[in-house]
């Protein structure tokens, strides 16, 4: 009896480790090939399609900073529709290709004008990607883009087209936005997304007195869901921040009589704003309180009056942005979205229903209120040697 009950033990021990699942489709990292970053391109009736893929190998030396230049592979795939494009990568991809791993879409000024975000509709169907990419368009080509390497050679996942958010919070111009608020956004009646603009600059930056490329944001494509989109330069929109809830730091030079007398960092405005409808035209009110830290002092003004002009400088830039995007046909600002949102009846009686866009509105009442808070290491007073 013992020797059967042994045997019976012997046979579950040989038995049960079959009953256990495995991997057995588990690929390992060298037998697949990661997508990082897409492009989107519309030429002669094709629609095109770069796939950037980085080697993990510097990824994983990024924090013993690698000598070794990045490498970086970029397909181009051609095809009557997208996921054509995409089968055309397929055809010379040498392994597996897994696209979890995508970060950024990028598209160009006429797959804008194709219908922007249906490019992306091929690729959310697949069980493999997310609604997460950072969503840019550009007027360059989208090569030269997916090949620009960041400082001291780390991976481009370092770059602002992979992490925009750690600029931004430093240099708060263009917020970066993810496809899933690019696509909510448009949903929503009457708002405009201000989608930014990635572009290469070739002159700011060298290495060992070489030209050194790096990415950098260029301003602003304003787009509808009408469908209507207008691009606006940096200059163009040096207003946008201070409408922006979103903003978290951003600089201000300050001028007397044209001339500029120091700099200023405002951290965190915040703004309000209101419709106030006359007839047929709305007019839109406009509360802001931020609070100023003194960066640099050319010139000696007492904090009164240095806080008058930052107000009236920001005063002068949103109304600047503002004329601006009018030009071109933008409500930069999101304006009739907020009519939608706090006076819904005169927004249905003044579109249409939404059937057409709003068209006779101007900015009204700007009420802007900064507070210094401090004046860095030294203080504001004349008499200081700074001054």
């Amino acid at each position: 009896m013992p020797g059967r009950m042994a045997g019976k033990g012997v046979f579950l021990v040989l038995f049960l480790p079959l009953l256990l699942t495995g991997c057995w489709d588990m690929k390992t990292i060298q037998d697949v090939n990661y997508m990082t970053a897409i492009g989107f391109d519309y030429q002669d009736g094709q629609y095109i399609v770069y796939g950037q893929m980085l080697s993990f190998a510097n990824v994983a030396k990024q924090e013993a900073q690698s000598t070794q230049v990045p490498k970086i592979w970029v397909g181009k795939g051609y095809g009557e529709t997208v996921s054509a494009a995409y089968n055309n990568l397929y055809r010379t991809a040498q392994q597996r290709v897994f696209w979890g791993h995508v970060g950024a879409y990028l598209f160009s000024q006429s797959a804008i004008e194709k219908g922007g975000l249906r490019f992306t509709d091929a690729s959310i169907r697949f069980n493999e990607t997310r609604y997460t990419q950072w969503i840019y368009t550009t007027n360059e080509p989208i090569l030269d883009l997916l090949n620009v390497v960041p400082f001291f050679d780390v991976s481009p996942l370092s770059s602002i087209l992979m992490q925009p958010e750690e600029n931004y919070r430093q240099h708060s111009t263009v917020a970066p936005l993810r496809l899933y608020r690019v696509s909510s956004q448009l949903r929503e009646p009457g708002n405009t997304v201000n989608i930014p603009v990635l572009g290469v600059d070739r002159y700011t930056w060298y290495e060992n007195g070489k030209k050194d490329p790096k990415l950098r944001i260029e301003g602003i494509v304003a787009l509808t869901k009408m469908p209507h989109f207008a691009r606006l330069r940096n200059e163009q929109i040096v207003g946008l921040r201070w409408m922006n809830n979103e903003t978290v730091r951003t600089t201000l030079p300050v001028h007397q009589n044209g001339n500029a007398v120091g700099v200023v960092r405002i951290e965190k405005p915040k703004v309000h704003v209101t419709p106030r409808v006359t007839k047929n035209l709305v007019y839109f009110d406009v509360q802001l309180k931020g609070k100023a830290i003194v960066a640099e002092v050319l010139k000696y003004v007492p904090e009164p009056e240095l806080t008058q002009l930052i107000q009236e400088e920001i005063k002068k830039q949103i109304h600047y942005t503002f004329a601006e995007g009018r030009k071109v046909g933008a409500d930069v600002y999101s304006f009739e979205h907020v009519l939608y949102h706090d006076r819904f009846p005169d927004w249905a009686r003044l579109t249409n229903k939404g059937t057409k866009a709003l068209s006779d509105f101007e900015l009204g009442d700007i009420q802007v209120n900064v507070h210094i808070i401090h004046s860095g290491m030294l203080r504001l007073k004349k008499g200081d040697s700074q001054y």
